[in-house]
């Protein structure tokens, strides 16, 4: 508790001073979630073991603190920098999530055009619409996003164009996003050898992400020069890996989003204790207003992560993913619910024994949010995750694991 204090303080001391130097052109959001979870579950794998939340005990909890910064350097250049604080062990105690420069010319027609250039998250979540990447609907992103936020982040530059026919009276935009990014060549060790969760923790840079202790990950095993954490930020092989996202809006009542990611890594690799993953995945999403004015989102992922190289058959670890989520959102004056289920697998094609990351789960998430004012949110949340993997036997628990959290929660924005 005494860390909590110590650490609410030092970000907040800092949005305070950012805050005090802000002019024209720029704006920053600060944002601090405190609050009580009751776990049901096993050894969290933010400490090293192989349970699917995020927390181990029950107790006061400072979720997360962030500094999301956005200033205008130019009439056409503006700099985001999101700053994110954690009280756990897994990294620095304040570290970023984005840092990335974005040109937006001056739009001389129905056709608009920006340019990133930076870390940052790809075009992906329909969720984490918010400030800091947050999402206003849950205090858990789904496994989908929790994943993206665990391990996927470009660090190159994007080209964004967006055009809105005037043929189409205004009412539809078509858009698209190319990026060239290096690093993230790790990243897929976290989703095979831990698989799936769900949670509301994003990675940073300076993150050290613990792996479970399987077999084959420990001294004497076939990958036991592996470090005991991933850090899937890092370039290995100094090969671009690429994102594209094609977009059609319609107004604000409909929204589709296809994309590929393949991050290019060479999965035959090894340097700085971390193996390169060869990670790819296509990815479909849609969001829309429904009568009665619900909100529907719905977001699927599909893809492949291998490590080693080829043995005729299948790589060392060689594994195929699928997950998807629905969710109705509805909001009420200053009330809003939300309903989400999870549906996640892993496919397992290697036969290396002792090394076995299939899976299939779900879970399940109800969020109640009242906000008290423009400032401070009060949210409850309960969720249920089931998985079924077979690795849970190495630590002596039935394959089959379902474990529950429910969480009280403030959300305070500035």
């Amino acid at each position: 508790m005494g860390r909590l204090l110590i650490l609410l303080s030092a970000v907040l001391a800092t949005a305070d001073t950012a805050a005090i130097e802000l002019a024209s052109g720029h704006d920053a959001t600060i944002g601090v979630e405190v609050g009580y979870v009751n776990i049901d579950g096993y050894p969290s794998w933010t400490e090293g073991g192989y349970g699917k939340l995020r927390y181990d005990d029950d107790g006061l909890v400072l979720h997360r603190a962030y500094l999301d910064y956005s200033g205008r350097l130019t009439d056409t250049l503006n700099a985001h920098l999101v700053l994110e604080a954690y009280e756990d062990d897994v990294g620095s105690p304040i570290d970023f999530t984005e840092a990335y420069v974005e040109w937006r010319p001056v739009p001389r027609s129905a056709t608009r055009y920006r340019v990133r250039l930076g870390m940052f998250y790809p075009r992906l979540s329909l969720e984490n619409t918010g400030a800091g990447w947050s999402t206003p609907y849950t205090l858990s992103s789904s496994a989908i996003n929790t994943w993206v936020a665990e391990e996927i982040r470009t660090t190159g530059i994007e080209f964004s164009m967006s055009h809105r026919p005037a043929a189409l009276n205004g009412a539809h935009t078509f858009s698209i996003n190319l990026t060239a990014f290096g690093g993230n060549d790790p990243a897929g060790s976290l989703l095979a050898w831990k698989g799936w969760s769900v949670h509301d923790r994003q990675s940073r840079p300076s993150d050290d992400l613990p792996l479970p202790p399987v077999p084959q990950l420990l001294p004497g095993g076939m990958f036991g020069h592996q470090e005991p954490y991933a850090e899937p930020f890092l370039e290995l092989d100094d090969a671009l890996g690429f994102f594209v996202n094609l977009e059609w809006r319609m107004g604000q009542r409909l929204l589709l989003r296809i994309a590929r990611y393949d991050n290019e890594a060479d999965p035959t690799v090894f340097e700085r204790g971390q193996y390169g993953w060869y990670t790819e995945f296509n990815h479909v999403g849609v969001q829309a207003t429904l009568p009665g004015e619900f909100g529907l989102f719905a977001q699927w992922m599909g893809g492949s992560t291998v490590m080693g190289p080829w043995l005729g058959e299948w790589y060392p670890v060689d594994a195929e993913y699928d997950a998807y989520y629905l969710m109705l959102t509805r909001a009420f004056d200053r009330h809003r619910v939300s309903v989400r289920f999870d549906d996640f697998s892993v496919t397992d094609n290697d036969e290396i024994p002792d090394d076995d990351n299939g899976e299939e789960g779900r879970a399940w998430t109800a969020t109640y949010q009242y906000a008290l004012n423009d400032i401070a949110t009060i949210a409850v949340e309960w969720m249920s995750i089931r998985s079924d993997r077979p690795a849970f036997a190495y630590f002596g628990t039935d394959a089959s694991v379902t474990e529950k959290q429910a969480q009280l929660a403030v959300r305070l924005r500035f």
